[in-house]
């Protein structure tokens, strides 16, 4: 055979890659990784064809792949991982890797259609991550040394021998291209969250995987030609200023009383907000036309718990009981609440389930979101902190999690001390929600105050009292004064079950709300709380309740979900009411402003439950129903949003009016015709966040 060359002997760069500079190549760009369960993970991928080398489009492509595996840490990154179809992957070490701190340097290489022999097919044992398979680990045997045969983006080939760890990690590249994830090469006991591998494998094997570089002291050398990339010099892009503002003009407009035509909605591209709306102006250049969509304001969620979107479809099941089983309700159902906790151990996993459920409400129209959050804690940091001191490492992933997802997130940050009403101590299955102070818990307000401020577009926190059967009344009081200094929203949850009633009279002698009522030390401390649910609260306490200056926030399809029945004072609050999806086994404002008014039809024996308690003199229904699930959510966030007008953010929900279900209707009939006959994947295509579009507009009807 040839001779190998060591690495170090490399002609870097190689002419051929300086050719490669005429092109102009893209800015850098992260792509998203794509997840298990994702079709394209599932087709092996093609070969580059020759007429592709050295184009702009190769070029592209493996800048994308370097970019996202720099940007996520990565070892390696295949091109199916970023859902394109090509037999083209990555790799590169820096030796000190922080997922992976055993494996040497590595040269940034390019691999294209590569093919791997196996020159000695002694086991190593390595316990694998990989990025499309966030917070597991597998353990899975790969030859010790190998040679791969490839192309560089020039069309260049090159012969490389690999051993140790680089021979494993190309086996696991390649095991992408032929629609190959480490789950299924490893035996099923040794497939491993993340945390059980911290918990009990991280020091054996990473002991062993050391051991390895000492047995395999080569971990790369070139036999032919060489593999090394070198990036070409990103040309200097010089850009117009950008516009000062983006004028939208589509065929409806809500104008906060009706959809209209002719109106268009000026947007400064600075700051996010709207600047005017108001009859289409002579066409100007750079409009951006929407014949065939209705602009509405974004959807207000004003409360959820977006992690418990891991239990839809969940515990659906109902055996006959025996006698003296419980009857499924709320209390059953937080018992599996209580084992998804468990599932999602670490970091990775929550903010996994969490970024899905944002996305989904992103998809639905959902701008702004109150996340109701009191899962705080992941099982390491739980075991590790000591009582006093816990760092709530969860948060920082909500933050995250909404960021990339693009929806405005108002973090409801929860403070939860006990487990009842009798000051019971919490349980198992609440130990990761708990807060040990009041002082910790302020400590905590304002650093994740200065983060989202941080991060603009009018991300803020907010306060929560989980319920008051989980704090006590002294904390309840500081802590409604404290917000009250701050200005800041309070959020509770209150009366939702008939237990949770009962459970306080015993106790306290008196209903959840009016212990709140008893407890505050002024009734100016009301003046922005928001009691979420208040399905069982009597009208005499509402009353009392939101002459303080309090609101009302109802979950509709979570409360039929779970059985805790039909909110029973409408007409104390004239229908001022915001919407949550709460569990978000369904997310969908149509149907959660639908199932508002159609269960207080079905409790009340009349239609237009809603109209009759409203102040809209023309009982203007759908009107009434969207200003629940925008401006009454907007307020109860402290938001400037829910409405398309001057000042406010640029937040929009873009609805096809080609859809099916708003074919052949009038425009003064499409808002009706939305909320009772339509749904968020059929009717939204796109959402607007302080002016930035989820999809870019590239699903916009035209």
């Amino acid at each position: 055979s040839k001779a190998t060359v060591s690495v170090l002997n490399c002609p870097v760069p190689h002419p051929q890659h300086v050719a490669m500079l005429r092109h102009t190549l893209p800015r850098l760009r992260v792509r998203t990784v794509m997840q298990l369960g994702a079709p394209c993970l599932r087709v092996p991928a093609k070969p580059v064809p020759a007429s592709m080398f050295n184009t702009p489009e190769l070029e592209a492509l493996v800048d994308d792949l370097v970019d996202t595996m720099q940007a996520v840490n990565g070892a390696g990154i295949a091109a199916p991982q970023i859902d394109e179809d090509y037999r083209v992957f990555v790799v590169q070490g820096s030796g000190n890797n922080p997922r992976y701190p055993y494996k040497p340097a590595v040269p940034l290489t390019v691999f294209i259609n590569p093919v791997i022999e196996v020159l000695d097919d002694t086991p190593m044992y390595i316990i694998e991550g990989c990025l499309s398979v966030p917070a597991f680990r597998g353990r899975v045997q790969r030859a010790c040394r190998v040679r791969c045969t490839a192309y560089r983006p020039d069309g260049e080939k090159f012969v490389l021998l690999a051993e140790g760890h680089v021979a494993g990690t190309l086996q696991h590249e390649l095991d992408h291209l032929d629609a190959t994830l480490f789950p299924d090469l490893a035996p099923k006991e040794w497939l491993m969250t993340m945390e059980s591998f911290e918990k009990f494998h991280k020091a054996a094997f990473f002991e062993y995987a050391m051991g390895l570089n000492e047995t395999y002291p080569a971990p790369l050398a070139w036999e032919e030609g060489c593999g090394v990339y070198s990036r070409p010099a990103r040309a200097e892009v010089v850009e117009a200023p950008p516009a000062a503002e983006t004028v939208y003009a589509p065929a409806l407009t809500w104008t906060g009383e009706r959809l209209e035509r002719g109106v268009e909605v000026a947007v400064d591209n600075a700051s996010g907000r709207i600047t005017r709306v108001g009859p289409v102006a002579t066409p100007t250049p750079g409009v951006v036309p929407l014949p065939g969509n209705a602009l509405l304001p974004g959807f207000v969620n004003a409360h959820s718990h977006a992690f418990q979107r891991g239990l839809r479809g969940r515990g659906e099941t109902y055996p006959k009981p025996a006698e003296g089983d419980p009857m499924p309700s709320f209390w059953t159902w937080r018992e599996a609440m209580y084992g998804l906790v468990e599932e999602l151990a670490t970091p990775e996993a929550f903010k996994a389930r969490t970024k899905q459920c944002f996305e989904e409400m992103a998809a639905a129209g959902i701008t702004t979101c109150g996340e109701f959050h009191y899962f705080r804690h992941s099982a390491a940091e739980l075991a590790a902190a000591a009582p006093a001191g816990h760092p709530f490492d969860f948060d920082a992933m909500v933050v995250e999690a909404a960021a990339e997802a693009n929806v405005r997130l108002v973090l409801m940050t929860a403070y939860y001390e006990r487990g009842g009403f009798d000051d019971a101590p919490l349980g198992a299955g609440q130990q990761r929600f708990r807060t040990s102070c009041t002082d910790a818990y302020w400590r905590q307000v304002d650093v994740l105050a200065e983060r989202l401020a941080d991060g603009g577009r009018g991300a803020a926190v907010g306060i929560v009292i989980h319920s008051m059967r989980a704090v006590g009344v002294a904390a309840v009081k500081q802590i409604a004064a404290e917000a009250h200094r701050r200005g800041l929203v309070v959020h509770v949850h209150l009366e939702e079950q008939p237990k949770e009633v009962d459970d306080c009279r015993t106790a306290h002698g008196c209903t959840p709300m009016r212990l709140l009522l008893d407890t505050v030390e002024d009734r100016e401390h009301l003046a922005r709380v928001v009691g979420v649910h208040c399905t069982h609260s009597t009208p005499e306490d509402l009353r009392e309740f939101m002459a303080g200056g309090g609101g009302v926030c109802i979950c509709p399809l979570t409360e039929a979900s779970l059985g805790d029945g039909v909110f029973q004072a409408l007409g104390v609050t004239e229908g001022a009411v915001s919407l949550g999806t709460d569990c978000n086994a369904r997310i969908c404002m149509f149907e959660e402003m639908r199932l508002l008014e159609y269960s207080q039809r079905l409790a009340l024996g009349r239609r237009g439950a809603l109209a009759a308690v409203g102040t809209c003199p023309e009982g203007a229904l759908a009107r009434q129903l969207l200003d629940c699930a925008t401006t009454h959510g907007a307020r109860h966030l402290g938001v400037d949003a829910g409405a398309v007008a001057a000042g406010m953010w640029a937040d929009f929900a873009l609805l096809d009016l080609n859809a099916a279900a708003l074919q052949g209707t009038r425009d003064e009939h499409v808002l009706g015709a939305a909320i009772f006959g339509g749904a968020g994947e059929g009717l939204v295509v796109d959402s607007c966040v302080a002016g930035k579009w989820t999809k870019g507009l590239k699903a916009v009807a035209a």
